[in-house]
């Protein structure tokens, strides 16, 4: 009966290990034949990457110990070579490779997420586990809004990041299990990698530290002088360690620093701050009129549009019911909005980082699993407690991740090259245009002048110059 029951339960992850990234294929299908975006960043993060095109080890030194064009991704470099040396400037290999990224992605929130509830939720059943966690891991790797960071190349940084962030948290969750120093070193090691995809990934421990709240760890912990010594803080230590050190990094690199000059005040950012968290909230819930750019409301100096001053107040109301779910509590809908925060907290704007747009559906890629959790703990609040109405919950939902994935679908094509992105750019000035809102940092104005023929002729001309190498 035992044997019987495991082998049940193996079938049924099985299936779900096979479905999802067949789903997953099926959305992103149209990347395969889409060309790379010769004006918008794939030509310095690729086709004229030195450390790519010319690689040589004292290159790839040069690269793992300094900034390229702002921004510090060697992790990605190397992965760009490795495609590169295996398939040569073919743009179908490149997205591939990305797609292939974000399947791995998928898999590893369903097995988070399952491993999660399984603490969190301890009386629910094995198929009630894998169903909670298959509509997560499914709505994570459908999502509208994951679209930016799965067909553009130039944005694989962010996948492969967030491959690194979600193996070191299940590297985290072996550990606490286990015990065993192999999985924590795998941590650390994952987070190292995740930073040299893309510096966002600094914020690593505070993830580890959400992990430890939602699997009960600081229960029993109180402030006292020994504290410090308690396993629960011991084993963060090296973590944020590591942190500081790669702030200090980044400032020798005159990156990192915390300068107003020239910058928003810091009033008007905090409302930035709110208007992108609904911003990102309602793009989840309602994902429709997506952009590539997203400008700000005003040049720096000028006094805000009235109608930002909305967004602090329904912020508010965010944090209220926030609130709410901690007086409970409601340990899921809790994680899931932390999550959430946690990952996108270097993209709202409290710190005075340069960025050319006020929001971008990249920086949501983790935090999608956060309110993926969240609605999924929505969607079985209603399916519990309306059991009379539990006819129409489940076919709605269903639709609702159906019309993701269309959309998901068609949007790829948005992505196809140069031009078609163009389009999706020229509809957001036209929409700003009609209501008179400002164009701040409008990328069209800063086209690079060389037309696509002769970039596929200096493509052309790089393949035969690498052919003829010794």
């Amino acid at each position: 009966m035992t044997d019987q029951f495991f082998n049940s339960q193996n079938k049924l992850n099985s299936s779900i290990c096979l479905l999802l990234p067949l789903l997953t294929t099926i959305v992103f299908f149209h990347t395969f034949s889409n060309d790379f975006q010769y004006k918008w960043d794939d030509q310095w993060m690729l086709l004229e990457q030195p450390f790519v095109m010319d690689f040589s080890w004292y290159s790839l030194k040069y690269h793992f110990l300094n900034f390229y064009h702002g921004q510090y991704s060697p992790i990605n470099t190397l992965f760009y070579l490795v495609i590169y040396s295996l398939f040569g400037l073919n743009p179908g290999a490149f997205h591939a490779a990305c797609l292939l990224v974000h399947v791995a992605n998928v898999l590893l929130v369903y097995t988070i997420i399952r491993t999660i509830l399984k603490q969190v939720k301890p009386t629910w059943s094995t198929q009630r586990f894998g169903l909670y966690a298959s509509v997560v891991a499914m709505l994570f790797a459908v999502h509208p809004l994951q679209v930016e960071s799965v067909a553009w190349i130039s944005a694989s940084k962010v996948v492969l990041y967030a491959f690194f962030c979600l193996a070191g948290i299940g590297c985290y969750l072996r550990y606490l299990d286990s015990k065993k120093g192999s999985w924590y070193i795998g941590t650390l090691i994952s987070y190292l990698l995740a930073f040299g995809s893309k510096e966002q990934a600094i914020l690593f421990p505070l993830n580890l530290v959400l992990i430890d709240w939602v699997m009960g760890r600081y229960k029993a912990l109180r402030l006292s002088k020994k504290i410090i010594t308690r396993e629960e803080v011991l084993d963060k230590i090296p973590f944020f360690l590591l942190a500081a050190a790669m702030w200090y990094f980044s400032l020798q690199n005159n990156l990192g620093n915390i300068e107003t000059d020239g910058a928003y005040p810091f009033y008007q950012r905090a409302v930035f701050g709110a208007h992108s968290l609904i911003q990102y909230i309602f793009r989840f819930i309602a994902p429709v009129k997506l952009y590539y750019w997203y400008f700000y409301p005003m040049p720096v100096g000028q006094q805000l549009p009235a109608s930002f001053w909305t967004y602090p107040l329904l912020a508010a109301i965010v944090v209220f019911f926030i609130r709410a779910l901690w007086k409970k509590p409601n340990t899921l809908p809790l994680f899931g909005f932390a999550f959430f925060l946690l990952n996108l907290l270097l993209a709202l704007h409290l710190l005075p980082m340069p960025r050319a747009t006020i929001t971008a559906d990249r920086y949501m890629y983790l935090s999608v699993i956060g309110l993926a959790l969240v609605s999924i703990w929505l969607v079985d609040y209603l399916y519990q407690k309306y059991r009379n109405k539990r006819k129409f919950i489940v076919p709605v939902a269903g639709m609702i991740i159906l019309a993701f994935s269309v959309q998901s679908f068609v949007r790829t094509t948005e992505w196809e090259n140069t031009e078609t992105l163009r389009q999706n750019i020229e509809e957001a000035i036209e929409k700003r245009k009609e209501v008179h809102d400002a164009i701040v940092n409008n990328p069209l104005e800063n086209d690079i002048s060389e037309t696509r023929q002769n970039k596929e002729s200096n493509k052309i001309t790089t393949e035969k110059e690498r052919r003829i190498e010794p």
